[in-house]
């Protein structure tokens, strides 16, 4: 049995709501096939109600009472459970959305299914360049950024500040103190205004994206926004949150609506089959939920005929070949945990402005590609 532990309620959950039908596509389709060895995987879900305190006990339930022998944690709350978890020697795959445990001794039993870009134990962390270039290539001069006031997306920020910053962007506006899915920004674009910024990024999740959008255009000030959470199947489904947001940006690893890729139109062709999914594109979480479960497939796959939890995650820290069946590359690296060798070279991701009915291509619809660059922060 595999356990899933996401946010189906509380704060969180309207960006977490259903991402456990990712998982279930994944391992159905996987069931459907003969299973792993012959052997069928049970997924079982908990919500963590979007608390810490919550998270490790539904973890603790799984594990102990329900016999999880890995779990998958699709949550912006792990930092409750990963020590417990570490501790046990349970393997956990997820996305390194929350904090820095990814890529921390001891936490090797920890697999994202991205890159863990930092922060490394000489206090380096990555970030690629390829949003600097974006920025630039649509006449950002002087930015205002912003992020929840967690630890993860404040280290992002003030990594991408310096790498924007050598770039020649300006950071005109700098607030990291906002609350945890925060929706009254009244104040905070009258202070973009006043440092006259001509353009926005929000390192939030998508129920902050949209008043943030409308208050600072309800303020006059008229600047580019990018929203790196913002392509979501839920934006498109709120008329007035879309006309919010007409005209800004978002990105994308996997194209769902412009020119899937096989393995895109697999993952939409599975969550089809087997699940409630209502169709459009799905949310990040439920793609992170199928990413996930492919990678602890992968875990077991690789542990041996008879896989036990060190196997698996001895096999699976060797291994840099994983792509989620195609849907991300160049591939996610899992060897060399810690240090900077976990981190590629390169990385791509495509661009897309929101329009009056949903998303449409920036450009030429290529992909923007950059570098890792090392930055230095607290």
């Amino acid at each position: 049995m595999i356990g899933f532990v996401t946010s189906d309620t509380g704060l969180a959950a309207s960006s977490y709501v259903n991402s456990e039908w990712g998982a279930e596509a994944r391992i159905d389709a996987l069931n459907d096939a003969g299973g792993v060895n012959g052997h069928k995987i049970v997924l079982k879900t908990e919500d963590d109600g979007s608390s810490f305190a919550n998270n490790l006990t539904v973890t603790q339930d799984l594990v102990q009472n329900k016999g999880a022998f890995g779990v998958i944690e699709d949550s912006t709350f792990i930092a409750g459970s990963y020590k417990w978890l570490n501790q046990q020697g349970i393997p956990v795959t997820g996305a390194a959305i929350d904090g820095p445990e990814w890529n921390t001794a001891p936490n090797s039993n920890m697999f994202s299914v991205f890159p863990v870009f930092g922060p490394f134990p000489d206090g380096t962390r990555f970030t690629n360049d390829n949003g600097a270039k974006f920025l630039k290539a649509i006449g950002v001069t002087k930015l205002a950024l912003l992020a929840y006031n967690i630890p993860s997306a404040i280290a992002a920020g003030k990594a991408s500040a310096q790498v924007y910053q050598q770039n020649g962007i300006q950071i005109c506006y700098v607030n990291n103190t906002i609350p945890f899915n925060d929706q009254d920004f009244t104040a905070v674009a009258l202070q973009i205004k006043a440092a006259g910024c001509d353009g926005v990024e929000g390192l939030f999740l998508l129920g902050s994206d949209i008043p943030l959008s409308r208050a600072v255009k309800a303020a006059g000030v008229k600047a580019k926004f990018l929203w790196p959470t913002a392509y979501d199947q839920n934006l498109v489904d709120q008329q007035s949150a879309l006309q919010a947001m007409q005209g800004d940006y978002t990105n994308t690893t996997v194209d769902f609506t412009v020119d899937p890729s096989p393995a895109a139109k697999l993952l939409l062709a599975r969550l089809k089959q087997y699940t409630k999914f209502p169709g459009g594109i799905p949310s990040l979480n439920v793609v992170y939920g199928y990413a996930a479960a492919d990678l602890m497939i992968t875990g077991l796959q690789r542990a041996g005929t008879d896989p036990t939890r060190a196997s698996f995650i001895a096999s699976l820290r060797e291994y840099d070949g994983w792509t989620g069946g195609g849907l991300f590359s160049p591939p996610v690296p899992m060897s060399h945990f810690g240090t900077t060798g976990m981190v590629p070279a390169t990385g791509c991701a495509l661009y897309v402005q929101i329009g009056s009915t949903g998303f449409e291509q920036y450009g030429d619809g290529k992909p923007i590609c950059g570098n890792a660059i090392a930055t230095k922060g607290p």
